[in-house]
């Protein structure tokens, strides 16, 4: 027997040639469940088919100035110690801006968390500085938020170069809690989106 791909989704089965597993990237972003089957060998596991954000960057890039930066051109970007409540805050307060959450290891790329919110994998603050300079590339205003000094430290270096990179160190020990927190983080964005010139 033949080596054949059986594809698993919410619509329907599929059996597929594994040189047609290309095609899966096609149909992102969505979870799929996928059976290997070579002779008596099978492999089974679940595929996650998530959009390209590097090429979703580089159209951003290629679009007209107006059009840049979804959202009303603001983009924030959390490290690691952001996750979770904050992310949560923001999406709800500020439906409009578009959040990428720094979340370490365990993903191998970008990966669509919902409408306007993409999970970011940091092997280590140069992966983190990579991520905001990729996003500074298609956004009018991005806003780094940041609890490590180091990190904030070098982050400014890089905001220097890109021009349109604001670092925001919020170290949460001086906040008397994480609705303050999120509160400034909040504030922050608003202004922000106040300070860019209308289009």
């Amino acid at each position: 027997m033949a080596r054949k791909l059986i594809v698993f989704d919410c619509r329907e089965v599929r059996v597929l040639d594994p040189s047609q597993l290309s095609q899966l990237d096609k149909e992102g972003p969505g979870d799929l469940f996928i059976v290997l089957i070579d002779g008596d060998v099978i492999a089974s596991g679940r595929l996650t088919v998530v959009r390209d954000i590097v090429e979703g960057q580089q159209e951003a890039q290629q679009a007209p100035a107006a059009q840049q930066g979804r959202g009303g051109g603001v983009v924030a970007v959390l490290d690691q110690m952001f996750r979770g409540y904050y992310p949560d805050v923001i999406e709800r307060e500020e439906p409009d801006v578009e959040l990428h959450v720094i979340v370490g290891r365990g993903l191998q790329a970008p990966q669509q968390a919902g409408p306007r919110r993409v999970l970011e994998p940091a092997n280590d603050d140069f992966d983190v500085l990579k991520v905001v300079e990729r996003v500074a590339r298609g956004a009018r205003r991005v806003l780094f938020f940041t609890g490590d000094k180091r990190l904030a430290g070098q982050a400014e270096v890089t905001a220097s170069q890109l021009g349109n990179v604001e670092v925001h160190y919020m170290p949460p020990n001086e906040f008397p809690g994480k609705e303050s927190l999120a509160k400034a983080m909040i504030d922050a964005i608003e202004r922000a989106k106040a300070s860019l010139p209308s289009t």
